[in-house]
């Protein structure tokens, strides 16, 4: 398929954005049924204490030996206690998997992943960092052709 005009770019362009947009919505209102274990949105409208769920949240400290976690779940807070000994430090990002127990607690935990917060950090600065440097190459090699609108090598 020749793209010779900039109105035929422009349609294709438009296609593509609407398929992907349409495969971003059905992602989002469909992944909640294909997880291995029910997370907030299930435990927010159930509570289906006994069973294996999988819960994240930022570490707000500890409290009497128990990881205290806290998430924004569509605008509500939700804390969480969790039974672990796992060495954590303020504010970094942790993935639970457990039981869940009476008033918002996690036991009998199979899993937890912890993703420090000074690693977080690192990685968006990194990332920004490649971003800008790869927007010198293309601003440098590329220019863009608004007649025929396309990209065109300097």
């Amino acid at each position: 398929m020749k793209l010779e005009t900039p109105s035929k770019r422009i349609l294709t362009g438009l296609i593509l954005v609407v398929v992907l947009a349409g495969l971003c919505i059905h992602y989002t209102t469909e992944y909640q049924e294909h997880l291995k274990y029910p997370s907030y949105e299930v435990i927010l409208a159930d509570y289906p204490e006994g069973e294996v769920v999988n819960v994240d949240g930022t570490v707000l400290g500890r409290d009497n030996g128990m990881l205290v976690i806290q998430e924004n779940q569509q605008g509500q807070l939700v804390t969480m206690k969790v039974e672990s000994n796992t060495p954590v430090e303020l504010k970094d990002q942790v993935s639970v998997v457990g039981v869940l127990g009476a008033n918002n607690t996690i036991i009998n935990v199979e899993r937890v992943e912890v993703n420090e917060n000074w690693k977080y950090l690192f990685l968006l600065l990194r990332s920004l960092l490649v971003l800008i440097f790869l927007g010198y190459l293309f601003q440098r090699y590329w220019s863009f052709d608004w007649e025929a609108f396309h990209f065109r090598r300097r």
